[in-house]
C-alpha cells in the first residue's frame, strides 16, 4: 500500500512539474503573440502571471505542511494579508503603467 501511494505521489509531482514547465515556456509566448513585445502590459502580465504561480505554490506548501492553519489563532488573518498584499502591489503596478501611458511627460498636454 505504501509503495502504491508513493508511486501515485511521484506521478502527481511529475505531472505538476511538467505542467509548470509548460506554463513557463508557453505563457511568455502567448502574451507576446497577443499584445506584442513592445506593449507595457506584456511584461506586467508575465511578471504577475509567473509571480502568481510561484506565490500559489508557496502558499500550497505552507498549507500542506500545516505551518499555517486558517482556523488557528490569527493565522487566517495573515493568510488574507498575504493575498491582499499580492493584489495591492499588482494593482499599484497597473496604476503606474496606466499613468505612464496616459500622461505625457514631455510635449503638449491635451
Amino acid at each position: 500500500m505504501g509503495f502504491v501511494l508513493t508511486v501515485r505521489r511521484g506521478r502527481s509531482v511529475v505531472f505538476l512539474l511538467t505542467a509548470a514547465l509548460l506554463a513557463v515556456y508557453a505563457w511568455p509566448r502567448v502574451i507576446v503573440r497577443l499584445l506584442g513585445a513592445a506593449s507595457p502590459w506584456s511584461s506586467y502580465l508575465y511578471q504577475y502571471g509567473m509571480g502568481l504561480i510561484v506565490f500559489l505554490a508557496g502558499v500550497a506548501v505552507i498549507l500542506r505542511a500545516d505551518a499555517c492553519r486558517p482556523g488557528r489563532g490569527r493565522e487566517g488573518f495573515w493568510l488574507v494579508i498575504l493575498f491582499a498584499g499580492f493584489v495591492f502591489f499588482a494593482a499599484l503596478h497597473a496604476l503606474w503603467i496606466l499613468v505612464a501611458v496616459g500622461i505625457p511627460y514631455l510635449g503638449e498636454c491635451r
